[in-house]
């Protein structure tokens, strides 16, 4: 008994110990700096009132933690709209993480910015986002934006990626340059 105890005593102290040799990488509480919705307005890529119409599950992403993305059919945009159903990458942790939680049927005000990394949009708690019915404020700094209907824009969208004049524009130069080469490949064969 007693020898257990002490084998007890010092797997925990080398448990322990190993602890405070290698601590892991540092965590830190979310510390939002205070801003309105007009300067909030300026500094991110999209801002919108939308309601969830899909909510994706929770994923592990290598840098940034658990994320989930939403789909928002847009009713006004007020910067970075160019769909009627925007996908927005929120950070899914705890307040203390900056997570922000959206809640299917439900409308909020949104502020997502690009990520260079994945090219999509993303938020979390510290972007300033609320639920429409308490975002009266914010509304009115923001003034009048634009009403999104299915008729001014397309669907859906990748989360602010490139679109599809883009890829028309992309294959159709290929195919031209393509057939350009065939051409002059044939051309040269009827000179020799």
């Amino acid at each position: 008994m007693k020898r257990r105890l002490v084998m007890c005593m010092l797997v925990l102290l080398l448990v322990t110990s190993g602890l405070a040799l290698f601590p892991g990488d540092k965590v830190y509480a979310c510390s939002c700096v205070e801003s309105d919705a007009q300067e909030r307005l300026k500094t991110y890529t999209a801002v919108f009132t939308g309601e969830v119409v899909k909510k994706g599950l929770s994923q592990q992403s290598q840098h940034d933690g658990l994320l989930r993305e939403y789909t928002f059919d847009v009713d006004i945009g007020w910067k970075g709209v160019n769909m009627k159903k925007m996908k927005v990458i929120g950070s899914d942790g705890g307040s203390d993480s900056c997570g922000v939680q959206f809640e299917k049927n439900q409308s909020y005000l949104i502020f997502a910015s690009l990520d260079e990394r994945d090219n999509r949009l993303h938020t979390n708690l510290c972007s300033g986002n609320v639920p429409v019915e308490q975002a009266g404020d914010d509304l009115k700094l923001l003034g009048a934006g634009k009403v999104v209907s299915k008729e001014g824009f397309g669907e859906t969208n990748d989360g602010g990626g490139r679109t599809g004049p883009f890829y028309l524009i992309l294959y159709g130069g290929v195919i031209l340059l393509a057939a350009l080469a065939v051409v002059w490949v044939w051309r040269r064969k009827k000179r020799i």
